[in-house]
């Protein structure tokens, strides 16, 4: 045999070398293209196990007659046997052959789909399989599932040039031209498996026998966005063969009945049942239960106010110039409390079924039986997370998601936007393209901020707008794709009007060369601004998740049958559950609250309040949030997410809201979902951080700007005016108002303590005490809201309710100190809004640093991060000591009441991150 290099591949003249018999090898030469194979020679001889393998499986192929040279209809060869051989990857990475001259075009598909070892199957049963199908068709189904898809190309070099994208789970394709299957996998007892089982069904196609159709129109796989079900409308998707005579009919109805009665078994509720169902889209009650809790909180605050009643003394009436203010920091107080009385004795119809703004129910896979499933995008915003710790394990997850979607006829892809890319290193750069591409996953990646760029080191003037960069990420990467749409329309239409055809007669090759082509005109327009590869268009809905999320498996379908129910849905928010990375004492504490949080919003959403967008595990509506989009011309591009919001979802829901779009809550897949949590207490002090300013933004202007724009922001403004239900106003308000709260701990129990020690005798009895709110607020967050959220558990069935009880005791104390010790970081975040000062967040992290932990790096954060908070805590300390002891009398303050609240957030600010910190 002779030896090719890597030129011979390109076409270059191969130069002769010493040959080996029997075997020859192919691998991929790293410094060329994938395209690019090498062979070499094979000096191990009848030693090497791999030869062996290599004889063996090419024998077997041979007695099952799979290598048979295709014949026309006068008995003559079409093609010469150089196509047909085996292929066995060695552990270099090369790959061994026989025969020694099977075809380059093999080598090179067989490299491309990264397969362990491969064969092409040539027999008569091929043949005629090809030959009863359509020119056009795309695949050819050979069993009940969608699994059981074979897709067909035109021929080995779509595979090779990467027009066709064949996945390596597809383990086999028909190939027309060279009149062959080509079949791969990941061991030889396997794949002659494989081959058989192949060649069973085959013969089952050709005689005739029944194979059931699927469930949904085939789609095709090489498609770079979902145009539909099918990619040649008109013409049939598997072939159809007249039904054997055979066939025992009576076993085969009893097949089918006890294939159903199992499905129906494992399904249960989940099964569509027309008696029961009914076939029309069930209509979604308006609940008003939410509506009578939020109704008796407002009673309770009104309470406040009605000492007036006692005395006659309307000077009293001064007083209400405080009640706007301290009435937002009371709301969410009252709304624990009357929403803790209903966990404990009310109703839970709501959150056991579907309504307006929730979904505890999947929707029926049978109502829809001929919907046409649309394309759906998973957008997934990434930074400079880990790719073996973060970003592969969640791709894992989304790309068994796209199978579960494409065996139930819909398509869909996945949209990294990939702000790390261009600050990490460049061996993690070509780390992260390679693995994009042998995952199909289309990414785009925008410049680095760079405001003073060095012009002769080619560095490229860039603003990454925003304190928190994520919408601005993404609102790059929608523009950019929206550009390349755009591009790809415009080049549709010119070679139509040149054909004399419409866009559907136009092949998969022919659009897909076209949207590279558009897509690479638009990055060589950014001139090196836009690094981009993939499939970067846009489905009907988008997926939005966190490059640290696991999805399940059957989320694209259910998600797509709701939107499709429910067309006034923009926002399909699912309830997510936990990932816990580290186990830490910390991590499972936060993991517990977190869980708190999703059943409290799962309990008021089910009793109708409108559901809360938290900007991940979120499918988005893609015509809703176009909607909502304006043109920059600052920055001349289209934005869909506010960069100049730190709460950019907070923002997004309350728009789409407010153009009567309804944002729903969906809980039925029982925390499949899962999200990561803080790892660190800086990580959620940072994100309580953000959070206050982010709501401060959406209400208040700047300081500065109050002469001349006023304190309310426009958004708040139309908020307060649009016709969002009130109830759901006043919840929102008092989400806003429990951050102002918190933030107001430390001036207002500072004006408390020098109020009630030096004139406690004089105050109103119109004054509640820090001491009184005190014991009110321990009254009720440590006793009333966890017996209630402990028997909501109960009636929910997660827990038992001694077991939940005991649960929350357990996390009790590091919550207390936790909030005890987080006022001075929202008060802080809240004044640099007000000020003007800037403040940044990156994304949390999602793995742990190696020796990122331990005392010595906890002790040095701790001093670098926390020092201003202890000076302020020192000095207050010093201030307490100095009036209870050492102040002239008259000037001392000893009252326990006034001095236990300061005492305590004192002590919790102290001992925060140290306790929670530290180690």
């Amino acid at each position: 045999m002779a030896l090719l290099s890597p030129d011979d591949l390109t076409g270059r003249t191969p130069s002769p070398i010493a040959t080996s018999p029997g075997v020859s090898h192919f691998g991929l030469d790293r410094r060329h293209s994938a395209a690019a194979s090498s062979i070499v020679s094979d000096r191990s001889g009848h030693q090497d196990r791999h030869a062996a393998a290599l004889k063996y499986l090419h024998k077997k192929c041979d007695q099952h007659k799979w290598l048979e040279p295709a014949e026309d209809e006068f008995g003559i060869i079409e093609h010469s046997a150089e196509s047909l051989g085996v292929l066995l990857r060695r552990p270099d990475g090369t790959y061994a052959a026989e025969p020694m001259f099977v075809s380059l075009q093999v080598a090179r598909a067989v490299e491309m789909l990264g397969a362990m070892v491969a064969f092409t199957m040539s027999s008569e049963v091929v043949g005629q399989v090809l030959q009863q199908t359509p020119p056009r068709q795309t695949e050819i189904l050979l069993g009940p599932h969608r699994r059981d898809v074979s897709p067909i190309v035109d021929s080995l070099e779509n595979i090779v040039s990467g027009r066709a994208i064949i996945k390596r789970d597809y383990n086999m394709c028909f190939c027309r031209n060279e009149r062959f299957l080509l079949l791969w996998g990941n061991t030889v007892s396997g794949i002659l498996a494989h081959g058989s089982d192949i060649e069973t069904r085959l013969f089952d196609l050709v005689l005739g026998a029944q194979m059931p159709a699927p469930l949904m129109a085939a789609t095709h796989r090489e498609t770079i966005a979902g145009r539909g079900s099918s990619v040649y409308p008109g013409e049939p998707q598997p072939p159809y063969f007249p039904t054997s005579p055979i066939v025992d009919f009576a076993l085969d109805e009893k097949q089918k009945v006890i294939a159903s009665a199992l499905e129906r078994e494992d399904q249960g509720e989940r099964l569509f049942d027309p008696e029961r169902d009914g076939l029309e889209i069930p209509k979604r009650p308006f609940l008003l239960t939410h509506a009578v809790i939020v109704g008796l909180a407002m009673i309770l605050v009104v309470v406040l106010l009605t000492e007036v009643r006692y005395d006659g003394n309307y000077m009293r009436f001064a007083l209400l110039a405080t009640v706007p203010l301290f009435a937002s920091f009371s709301l969410f107080f009252m709304i624990v409390i009357t929403g803790s009385v209903f966990q404990l004795f009310g109703p839970l119809s709501g959150v056991q079924g579907n309504s307006m703004f929730y979904s505890a129910n999947a929707p029926k896979l049978g109502r829809q039986p001929d919907y046409e499933l649309p394309h759906v995008t998973i957008q997934m915003p990434v930074y400079k997370e880990g790719l073996k710790g973060v970003i592969i394990p969640t791709v894992e997850t989304l790309l068994k998601a796209v199978k579960h979607y494409e065996e139930h006829g819909g398509t869909a892809s996945i949209y990294v936007n990939d702000d790390g890319m261009r600050l990490v290193n460049e061996d993690l750069q070509q780390a992260r393209k390679a693995y994009y591409e042998l995952n199909d996953i289309g990414w785009c990646a925008r410049p680095k901020h760079n405001e003073n760029p060095d012009a002769t080191k080619g560095e490229i003037h860039f603003v990454r707008k925003g304190q928190f960069k994520k919408a601005s990420n993404m609102n790059y990467c929608l523009d950019f794709s929206l550009r390349v749409e755009d591009e790809l329309q415009s080049m549709l239409g010119v070679v139509c009007a040149e054909r004399g055809c419409t866009q559907d007669d136009l092949s998969i090759d022919d659009e897909t060369s076209l949207y590279e082509q558009a897509r690479d005109a638009i990055v060589e327009t950014d001139q090196g601004r836009t690094w981009a590869g993939g499939n970067v268009r846009l489905g009907e809905l988008i997926l939005i998740i966190d490059s640290d999320t696991r999805v399940p498996e059957d989320c694209l379908l259910y998600g797509a049958l709701e939107m499709h129910e429910s067309p006034e849905v923009a926002l399909l928010q699912h309830a997510s559950g936990i990932l816990q990375v580290v186990n830490n004492v910390f991590e499972n504490g936060i993991t517990y609250f977190t869980n708190l949080i999703y059943t409290s919003i799962q309990f008021a959403v089910g009793n109708g309040d409108c559901a809360p967008f938290v900007g991940h595990n979120t499918f988005i509506r893609w015509k809703a949030i176009q909607s909502i989009s304006w043109f920059d011309d600052a920055d001349q591009m289209t934005k869909f997410w506010s960069d100049s919001h730190v709460s950019e979802d907070f923002d997004v829901s309350l728009r789409l809201q407010m153009s009567n779009f309804v944002v729903r809550l969906a809980t039925y897949h029982s925390g499949g979902f899962k999200e990561g949590v803080s790892l660190t207490v800086y990580d959620e002090l940072a994100r309580w951080e953000k959070y206050a300013y982010g709501c401060n933004e959406l209400v208040f202007h700047p300081l500065l700007h109050w002469p001349t724009h006023g304190p309310l922001t426009p958004l708040f403004r139309r908020f307060l005016a649009s016709n969002i239900k009130i109830t759901s106003k006043v919840t929102i308000l008092a989400y806003i108002g429990t951050y102002y709260a918190i933030a107001s701990a430390i001036p207002l129990t500072l004006a408390n303590y020098l109020l009630v020690g030096w004139a406690g005798a004089s105050v109103d009895q119109f004054y509640l005490t820090s001491w009184q709110i005190f014991v009110g607020m321990a009254a009720v967050f440590n006793v009333l809201s966890p017996l209630g959220y402990a028997m909501l558990r109960h009636r929910l069935g997660q827990a038992t309710f001694f077991a939940a009880l005991l649960e929350t005791a357990k996390w009790t104390p590091m919550f207390l100190l936790f909030f005890g010790g987080v006022s001075f970081h929202l008060a802080k975040a809240i004044l640099c809004h007000f000020l003007g000062v800037r403040m940044e967040w990156t994304t949390t992290a999602k793995e742990l640093a190696p020796g990122g932990g331990g005392f010595r790096a906890g002790l040095d954060r701790i001093v670098r991060d926390f020092k201003w908070m202890y000076l302020f805590c020192v000095a207050v300390a010093a201030g307490m000591v100095y009036l209870a002891v050492y102040a002239p009398r008259g000037w001392r303050i000893e009252d326990f009441a006034a001095i236990v609240p300061v005492a305590n957030w004192v002590g919790c600010h102290a001992l925060l991150p140290f306790a929670l910190g530290l180690f």
